[in-house]
């Protein structure tokens, strides 16, 4: 790989202590990154000897990959210790929360991550019998002694896995204070102190918790910060525009106990993980800081400058700054289409014709979120025939699994075969054997081979509802039987559905290449040969439309806003974008402009 040193590019890389870089979509972070870890290596060794090394921490996987390949690209070699490449959550797990956990608790369970916080929930749902000897939902003590101010649980207004501590120490739901008119503070914050004690006991913790734990070691540990100062006396925060509250006070502790090198990459723009607490406005502050010293990376090397122009239609004016500078430009027009209620599957289909006519081979069609995903995938049936959730599971899994996502598969079919085959656990106990049974290669393979032969989904939904049980109880040896608990008949579920195919409700029936269909969540960091993005119908809160193709007035683009911008930003050669079609052709060309192209189908 041949790296252009531009003159913000070697500011960059000549920068030590603090700094912040402020990179544009295409602006080539991740290659900067990868280009000053190996500037360092050698001086690093000589400095701090063989077992200090250069941290680059990441938000996301694919990012941390990302960051290998380019590296791997530009040296021919693999970044190894005592160097590291991870994510914020796993470094902050690994070199903090877990090996110093027993600090924080005398008498605990080995803790574990948990990686869907609703398990929290379900720890304190039980069955008992009411006075009429009917088996009712209730639930464990103590809960029933927090009481809301209706009289029932608090548990019902604010379930365990909304609570969060702050980091402050105080509690919150999901980063919001509760209502004063629902719940009495007092009793709000002893249910809290509750459950985050029983947690911690047993040690079952939440990303959330585990962030809060490691601030807390390090401002009571010291000898911890200078440790692991020492042990990466430089470290780079990839993507620290999602960085929380939490995660950048925890690397501010660092840099007061000794951690001479912090870099904060990234582009307020791009921030997407605000339900995981993500505050772009904290990497602004940090960019304008004088104690930090602020760079730039203002070329985009991905893009031609109409697609640049169009997504910086979401910048305010003054900020549209971002130049082109990448090789190639094909001269590609922005596509348009507008579709109705019935032809996303034909607009899909044709871009990808159009894209492979243009051997384009890196494409992806992305849509708002995983909601919308799953409603052009056929997947939003609105018949529930059965009250066994497992049914509606392993039918995800099943789906998953013939569309070759094995990933997907085998995490939605995991929990489903450790709880039928473990029916004697307890909830910790049962989180323990998950988390050690997730990188067991043979049990993975057992649920592989369970999955693949589960019955097809071309059975009717009466006759899948008697073959999946007995084939579950016979793969899997079990002793006891499976029910589903088939409705007869409710608002969600017509009588004469149960003799149609499962498929007909339960798979991917609007679109027959779906293999480019995802999320702008997953194609965040990536670079592409073209991508589509369907603009929603509905003007709700949280959806994308044509209206939201400007700035925000009077302050920071909101987050769905940051999706448009992110998504428009990853192509090298094509940018097509499909509108409902109440949106007129003279309303996209005085928004986009005279030179889009606007494609019709018939």
């Amino acid at each position: 790989m041949k790296l252009d040193i531009t003159e913000e590019l070697q500011d960059y890389l000549d920068a030590k202590g603090k700094v912040v870089l402020n990179a544009c979509p295409g602006g080539g972070k991740t290659t900067a990154i990868s280009q000053k870890i190996i500037n360092l290596e050698e001086e690093y060794k000589s400095t701090y000897g063989s077992h200090s090394g250069i941290a680059c921490i990441s938000f996301t996987n694919a990012a941390k990959d990302e960051l290998n390949l380019t590296y791997n690209q530009l040296c021919g070699r693999t970044l190894q210790y005592p160097h590291l490449v991870s994510t914020i959550d796993s470094f902050i797990n690994t070199f903090i929360t877990l090996p110093f956990y027993y600090r924080l608790e005398r008498n605990f369970a080995r803790p574990q991550i948990l990686e869907s916080n609703e398990r929290l929930d379900l720890f304190w749902k039980t069955k008992y019998r009411n006075r009429s000897g009917k088996l009712v939902d209730g639930l464990r003590n103590p809960m029933n002694s927090f009481k809301a101010k209706t009289n029932r649980s608090i548990y019902y207004q604010y379930q365990p896995s909304q609570i969060r501590l702050e980091p402050d120490g105080s509690y919150t739901v999901n980063g919001n204070a509760p209502a004063e008119e629902k719940v009495d503070l007092d009793v709000f914050e002893k249910y809290c102190k509750y459950i985050k004690g029983w947690q911690f006991e047993k040690g079952l913790i939440t990303t959330n918790d585990s962030a809060f734990i490691a601030l807390r070691l390090l401002k009571k540990n010291p000898s911890i910060g200078k440790w692991l100062s020492k042990r990466f006396p430089h470290i780079i925060v990839d993507e620290a525009q999602d960085n929380s509250l939490m995660q950048h006070q925890i690397f501010e502790e660092l840099n007061n106990q000794g951690l001479a090198n912090i870099e904060f990459i990234g582009d307020p723009y791009q921030s997407l993980y605000e339900f995981r607490d993500a505050n772009p406005q904290l990497f602004l502050d940090k960019y304008k800081n004088e104690d930090y010293l602020g760079l730039d990376l203002s070329n985009n090397r991905r893009s031609p400058q109409r697609i640049i122009d169009c997504f910086s239609l979401l910048r305010p004016e003054a900020e549209r700054t971002i130049k082109s500078a990448c090789e190639t430009d094909l001269k590609e027009p922005l596509l348009v289409y507008r579709y109705k209620a019935d032809n996303r599957g034909d607009i899909i289909n044709h871009f990808e014709q159009y894209c492979s006519d243009k051997d384009y081979k890196k494409l992806k069609v992305v849509v708002r979120g995983n909601s919308v995903r799953n409603k052009m995938l056929g997947r939003d049936a609105q018949q529930r025939p059965w009250h066994n959730s497992m049914a509606y599971e392993l039918i995800a899994a099943k789906i998953e699994y013939d569309d070759k996502n094995l990933k997907d598969a085998i995490n939605i079919a995991r929990n489903i075969v450790i709880r039928l085959e473990n029916q004697d656990l307890s909830f910790a106990e049962f989180g323990h054997l998950r988390a050690e049974l997730k990188t067991d290669f043979l049990f993975n393979a057992h649920i592989i081979k369970f999955v693949e032969g589960l019955p097809e989904l071309s059975h009717t939904i009466e006759d899948w509802s008697n073959l999946c049980p007995a084939y579950i109880k016979e793969a899997l040896n079990l002793d006891f039987d499976i029910d589903f608990g088939m409705k007869k008949t409710s608002t969600y579920f017509a009588k004469a559905t149960r003799t149609e195919p499962v498929s007909a409700h339960f798979n991917r029936v609007d679109i027959d290449k779906t293999s480019s269909l995802t999320t702008v969540h997953q194609v965040k960091g990536k670079t592409l040969d073209a991508i589509l993005i369907f603009f929603d119908e509905k003007n709700h809160a949280s959806n994308i439309n044509f209206r939201d193709l400007e700035p925000e007035n009077g302050g920071f683009l909101k987050e769905k806003k940051r999706i448009i911008y992110v998504a428009m930003s990853r192509p090298k050669h094509l940018l097509a974008m499909a509108f409902p079609e109440k949106i007129t052709e003279a309303q996209l060309k005085e928004k986009l402009g005279d030179d889009i192209s606007i494609i019709k189908l018939e």
